[in-house]
């Protein structure tokens, strides 16, 4: 495939990325936990609820929602097509980037969530 090519495919590939990532809502982390040193066991319960809700929104419905997508763009591809090896790229590393994103984000804030947990406990 020649440069030129490839740029003209580019755009139609984050076309298509961008129409299927308004199908998939990204989940919003939650944007407050509770500094666990200072917080109420009702601050810390309420906390875990979102924290749980964000989890089963980033495991049950986004990362599912990401796979389907990520077929449903592949199964549009026609493997006859000299760029199909490289469309397939294309759209494979871009659902391994939002994929990744949402698990690096989901392991932050699991992350600051245990700190604040660890926390809480020691001030008992």
């Amino acid at each position: 495939m020649t440069r030129t090519t490839a740029l003209f495919a580019l755009p139609a590939l984050l076309a298509l990325g961008a129409a299927a990532q308004a199908d998939c809502a990204y989940p919003q982390a939650p944007s407050d936990i509770p500094n666990g040193s200072k917080a109420t066991k009702d601050q810390m319960l309420a906390a875990q609820g979102e924290i749980k809700a964000y989890r089963a929104a980033v495991e049950e419905a986004y990362l599912p929602c990401l796979e389907k997508e990520k077929n449903d763009s592949l199964a549009t591809l026609d493997a006859a097509d000299p760029e199909y090896a490289t469309k397939k790229g294309a759209i494979e590393a871009i659902h391994a980037k939002k994929h990744n994103a949402a698990l690096d984000e989901l392991t932050a804030v699991a992350g600051r969530w245990s700190e604040e947990i660890k926390a809480f406990g020691a001030k008992k």
